[in-house]
């Protein structure tokens, strides 16, 4: 029976001390909900902020523009080359067939007018 009495007395005594009151509970946690609702709201207005894409000024965009004028004039230029090139190479591939043709045709006369020579 003793032994009742005493762990009835310490079941209270635990009770009465170490519970917190709503109270108690509330005043701890409302100072750390309005500072995470002010994290929120930063957070939400950084995130709306990248969201969002960059504002050009008038001066970049002109300058975006005559980047792109020069970008495709070089385009232009470079394809004009190109074509150039081209012609000049495949006129060089005719010029050294001729000269061939022509190295050929020397050989054959030259052989003709031995023989020729020779009559």
């Amino acid at each position: 029976m003793k032994k009742i009495a005493t762990l009835l007395g310490i079941v209270t005594l635990m009770s009465l001390t170490g519970c917190a009151t709503q109270e108690y509970v509330r005043s701890q946690t409302e100072p750390l909900a309005d500072s995470i609702g002010k994290l929120e709201n930063k957070v939400n207005g950084l995130e709306a902020k990248e969201a969002q894409p960059a504002k050009l000024s008038d001066a970049d965009r002109a300058m975006i523009r005559d980047a792109d004028a020069k970008a495709q004039k070089a385009l232009d230029e470079l394809n004009s080359l190109s074509a150039e090139v081209r012609k000049a190479s495949e006129d060089a591939i005719k010029a050294q067939e001729a000269a061939k043709d022509a190295e050929t045709a020397e050989k054959k006369s030259e052989k003709l007018f031995k023989l020729e020579q020779k009559k």
